[in-house]
Order: structure tokens, then sequence, then C-alpha cells
């Protein structure tokens, strides 16, 4: 009797304890949905005077944005990968964060069970990287979206479900992450659930990384929610074979399935138009499966935009990594943080510049570095341990910044780069390595978030940086400056911004003789 009643009191003390817990977890969620009611992650922007009309910014994805700063709460959710892959249990209760030290661990190529409702770890290698298929368990989240990656190591990385409605393991909460999981299934149900007799078929503009994802995204969104029918790209991709030539493919679909979980399953080009499109700019016309074309409104790209809510969901949809692209990121990040060491503290710079000057009267300014550097706080730069990390296409930014600003720990991704316009017009693949430009970029989204300060030009990709940044500060406060803010940002004048750049630079190193 008396271990009866012992084990009685144990039982109520223990429930008793797991309440607290989730009170307590429910309270530390509470300051992100006073704080995040509105559907923007972000503040919307402000546009230059002169700035494109909507068509020609559709067209170019060029969005000006207003510096702004943006805190967020420790405990707030995100929606970028960083935040994913984080090991946050959220409901205190959760039997998953119980079960977390005894997970499964499978060995690579095991073909995972449909029905496993258990956290799981994956073994992996640096050899993954190199082995560009899709593997069983590529397949297996490509048709489980709830399932998030919780971590990565040199070793193995480990997933586990998040949001299944009725489950008392893994319940719904009303947050973000809850919102980005719904999203997931609204389009996995109307790109692998739809008919593919016809399809929502849409030119892969290869323009830029901001344009080519703000069209897609678009294209997601509207096909889930307008035509209901399957979202399909056209190939090829420049980011997945060289624009000039269509060779040097990372893939033989040249299009976001060399990299990214298959985000529909209606085959290939071949069994969606009935060719292979070859070139660059198929129109859609000529893809026998469309039926349906892009709707094209100031409120549909305002609620596409990656700042929004909506508009990076998609996104992250579209860009759920496939094993080899998440190894190969992986490696490329640790190697980049093994080479610079630790830091306390670190300063982004983008310095756009290539073929921004080949915009006729949408031209833009070819800044030099002290334009940047000059927007630091200056506490930043006296701090012997602050590192600015320089993000730039220009080969000559480069040179320039360590030229003028010796003194300033500067790091960058030792990558080829065209020296200021040489590239040409959308030329983003100086190294003629599609993938390797590819793994450079995801890996910035994640480097950058080290990061507490952002200062760059008018650009789309400057967006993309700043999304990730902004919606992964945890309780660190980061900011956002701009190198344009209350200039010029679009002049036929800045058609020649690059020889004055030269000259300007030149008249500097006179005046230091």
């Amino acid at each position: 009797m008396a271990a009866e009643r012992s084990g009685g009191a144990l039982m109520k003390s223990s429930n008793l304890l797991w309440c607290l817990l989730l009170m307590i977890g429910l309270l530390s969620i509470l300051p992100f949905f006073l704080l995040h009611g509105q559907p923007e992650i972000f503040p919307p922007p402000q546009f230059p005077a002169n700035a494109p009309s909507l068509t020609e910014r559709y067209i170019n994805s060029k969005v000006a944005m207003n510096a702004t700063n943006a805190r967020f709460p420790a405990d707030a959710p995100s929606l970028t990968d960083r935040y994913i892959n984080s090991n946050v249990a959220i409901n205190a209760t959760n039997a998953a964060a119980k079960s977390r030290s005894s997970s499964a661990l499978l060995h690579p190529g095991t073909v995972i069970r449909d029905d496993i409702s258990f956290p799981f770890c994956q073994a992996w290698s640096s050899s993954d990287a190199t082995n560009r298929t899709l593997q069983p368990v590529d397949d297996w989240l490509t048709h489980h979206p709830n399932w998030i990656v919780t971590n990565e190591t040199e070793d193995m990385f480990c997933v586990e479900p998040y949001c299944e409605k009725g489950s008392n393991s893994y319940p719904c909460l009303n947050d973000r992450r809850s919102k980005l999981i719904n999203d997931y299934w609204t389009y996995y149900n109307n790109q692998f659930k739809s008919s593919c007799d016809k399809v929502h078929y849409r030119s892969m503009w290869s323009s830029g990384w901001s344009a080519d994802f703000l069209n897609a995204q678009e294209g997601l969104i509207d096909a889930a929610n307008n035509f209901h029918a399957p979202l399909v790209m056209s190939a090829p991709w420049h980011y997945a074979a060289i624009k000039k030539d269509s060779s040097h493919r990372t893939c033989s679909n040249a299009d976001l399935t060399c990299y990214f979980l298959p985000y529909h399953s209606c085959g290939n080009l071949d069994d969606v138009c009935g060719f292979t499109p070859r070139e660059f700019g198929i129109p859609i016309d000529k893809c026998n499966g469309t039926h349906v074309k892009r709707i094209t409104t100031s409120k549909m790209i305002e609620q596409v935009e990656i700042w929004t809510e909506r508009g990076f969901n998609a996104y992250q949809f579209l860009t759920r990594k496939q094993l080899w692209l998440r190894r190969a990121v992986f490696d490329f990040k640790r190697t980049f943080r093994m080479k610079h060491g630790p830091e306390s503290d670190c300063s982004v710079i983008h310095v756009r510049r290539a073929d921004i000057i080949m915009h006729d009267k949408h031209a833009r300014k070819y800044y030099p570095i002290a334009d940047y550097v000059n927007l630091i706080p200056r506490e930043k730069l006296n701090d012997p341990n602050h590192t600015i990390f320089l993000l730039t296409d220009d080969a000559n930014a480069v040179k320039e910044a360590h030229e003028f600003y010796p003194h300033l720990r500067w790091k960058y991704i030792d990558r080829p780069r065209h020296k200021g316009s040489s590239g040409g017009w959308e030329n983003q693949t100086p190294s003629l390595n599609p993938a390797l430009e590819l793994i450079v970029l995801m890996a910035i989204f994640d480097l950058v978030q080290d990061c507490s300060s952002f200062v760059h030009g008018h650009s789309g990709l400057s967006d993309y940086i700043w999304t990730h940044m902004a919606a992964n500060a945890g309780n660190k406060r980061v900011t956002r400056l701009r190198v344009d803010e209350q200039k010029q940002v679009f002049d036929e004048k800045y058609l020649h911004s690059e020889e004055e750049l030269a000259k300007f630079l030149e008249e500097k190193r006179a005046s230091k003789e």
C-alpha cells in the first residue's frame, strides 16, 4: 500500500511537472504572436521616385527597400533553414523531445518506411556531396513535407516531424512554423495530387537569383490558389547550365531538380511539353501542356515578395535541398569557418556591380568600397575582432578593399569573379561551374546569419540575403543600411559609372603619394 501511495504521489508530481513545462512553453512563444501578427516578415519597401514600372520591376526583379532595423525575440519562430534546423522544442510535452536521444541511425541508402513516426538520423560523409542523384531519403522527404532537418554534424543529419494534425506528440501550434508546414502541404497537394493533363507552365527567366525565384514563387502560389494545376518551370536554368550555350550541366534536366527536392510529379519536360527545350527562353505557347498564363498584378507581386510570409514559404518549399547539396553546403561552410576562425561580431557588405550599369535609364552606380565602410558603426570598426564579410561579383572590389582598408579584417569567398562589367549582361557563372555558384549562394545565406549589420545597394539578391539574416536574428539586433539611401538609384548617367569609379580611385592613389 505504501508503495502504491508513493507511486501515485510520484505520478501526480510528474503530471504537475509536465503541466508546468507546458505553461512555460506556451508563455515562451506568446511574445512572438504579439510581435508578429502581420503577414509581412519585414516592413514593405519604399520605391525611389524614378523606379521602374511594376512590369519592369517584375521582369528585372530590382526591388528597392529602405534601410530598416529588425529585432526578433530569442524565442521567435523563424522561417529559414537555420531555425528549421534548430533543436528547439516548442512544446515542452512533445514526445519527440524525449525520443531524440534514442533516434534511429540509418545507413546511407536505407529505404525508409512510409509509416515511420519517430525522429531518425542518417549517417553521411563528404562523399555524399559528389553523388548528384536522388537518394531514398530525398524521395521520402519529398512526400513528407512536415518533416524537417533538425541537426547536421560531420557524421549524420537528423529529421523529425512537425505539425501533424491530430497528433499529441507533434501538435500544430498557432505559430509561423506551423504556417510554414501548412503552406508546404498546400503546395505539395497541388503539385503532387493534381492531374498533370494540364499544368501551369512558366519560362524560367534565368535573369538572376531574385528574379528567377520571384517568378517561381508567384507561379507556385498562382498554381495552388488560382489555377489548381501543378506548376512546372521550364529548363534550362542558368544556375544548372551555362546560359551562353547550355553547357556544363549540373544534371541532364538542367533545372531546379538538379539541386532541390522534386516539386511536382509530372515528369520531365518531354512528358509535359512533348519535347525538352534545349535553349533558354522557350515561350509558353511552345509547350503543349500549358493551359493557363501567369497573372501579373501589383497585388500578386506584393504578396509573393521574399519579405512576405507567403513569398518566403513558397521559396522555402522550392529550395528544400537534396542530400548531395545539403552535404556540399555543409562542407563549404565548415571549410570557410575553419579558415577564418572564431569572431566576436561581423558586418556584411554586398557590393553589387557587374552589369548594373547596362540597364539604360535604370543603370545604377558603382559605389566605392569607402561608401560602404563608412556606414558601418564606428564602434564596430574600432573593434580589433570585428570582421567584414565582403560579398561581391567584382574581383576589383576585393582588391580595392584590401588596398584602401588594409587595417580592417576582411573575409570573402575565394572564387572566380568577373572584373567590373567584363562578364557582360546577366552572366552569373564566371567559374563556368553552375553547381559551384549555387553552392556558394546557399552557403552565403547561412554564413551571413553570423553577422549583425548589412550594408548594400539596390539589389534583389540583397533582399534575399537580408531576409535570411533578419529572420534568424534571434535575440540579436541586426541592422540594414543602404549605400544609396536618399540618393538617386536609377539614372542614365550611371552608364559610365565604372570609368568614373576607376578615375576616382586613381585620384585617391595619387593623393597618397
